[in-house]
């Protein structure tokens, strides 16, 4: 059986590969992170009443905004029940930035928005709001810090057995991709096509898009791999 390589950050990590235990049963499954997580600081001016935009956990984690309901739009379900969590009335765009953008478009609130984003991201999600006529703005509230694969993973690589690697976003993508030097079949699944083209110089075996751009699409994807 191939063993699964999760290099997304611990926590998140932690929680997914307790969900492929769950339908996978006791599979060998190796937690390396490529990004660390770490808050930047820095606090949202709230003065206007803006309405929030979450567009991953990591937003609601550090962002330094309490809910006590405040309205949240949010990118996805996953994100949209941590902000609940938090105490935000959440709306979820159920897939990826640009269906995000597409139900603030049309349903626009009367007030600001405000994006509580990280460091690194593949568009400019406020300009995009900006362009439409709406009063939006982002804070970098978290950064998403390279750091270097584990011994273990290292190892894992360089072995003769499969392994499954799932990709979440386009920069771990590249992260992982800068360093594998291994000589494992490679099966790469992807949460979006953005993340697949990131890791298109990847020595792989297979490459699987998943169907959306949530974790119960990669989830699916994975299963229906390791099993098939």
């Amino acid at each position: 059986m191939p063993a699964i390589l999760l290099t997304r950050p611990a926590d998140g990590a932690a929680r997914f590969a307790d969900a492929l235990r769950a339908r996978l049963g006791d599979v060998d499954i190796v937690t390396a992170p490529v990004l660390r997580i770490e808050g930047t600081g820095a606090l949202p001016d709230l003065s206007d009443d803006p309405v929030v935009i979450f567009t991953s956990v990591n937003g609601v984690a550090h962002g330094g905004v309490a809910g006590f309901g405040r309205q949240a739009l949010c990118v996805g379900d996953a994100t949209a029940q941590a902000a609940m969590d938090a105490g935000f009335d959440t709306k979820s765009a159920g897939g990826d930035a640009r269906d995000l953008l597409a139900m603030i478009a049309a349903d626009p609130p009367r007030q600001p928005l405000l994006h509580l984003r990280g460091a690194h991201a593949t568009g400019d999600l406020a300009s995009d709001l900006r362009a439409l006529g709406l009063r939006a703005r982002d804070l970098v509230v978290y950064d998403q810090v390279a750091q270097p694969l584990t011994a273990q993973a290292l190892d894992l690589l360089d072995g003769e057995d499969g392994v499954i690697v799932p990709l979440f976003s386009p920069r771990s993508a590249r992260a992982f991709a800068r360093q594998h030097r291994g000589r494992a079949p490679l099966d790469v699944i992807a949460i979006s096509r953005a993340a697949a083209d990131a890791a298109a110089d990847l020595p792989r075996r297979s490459l699987i898009v998943a169907t959306e751009p949530q974790a119960r699409a990669m989830i699916d994807a994975i299963c229906n791999h390791f099993t098939s």
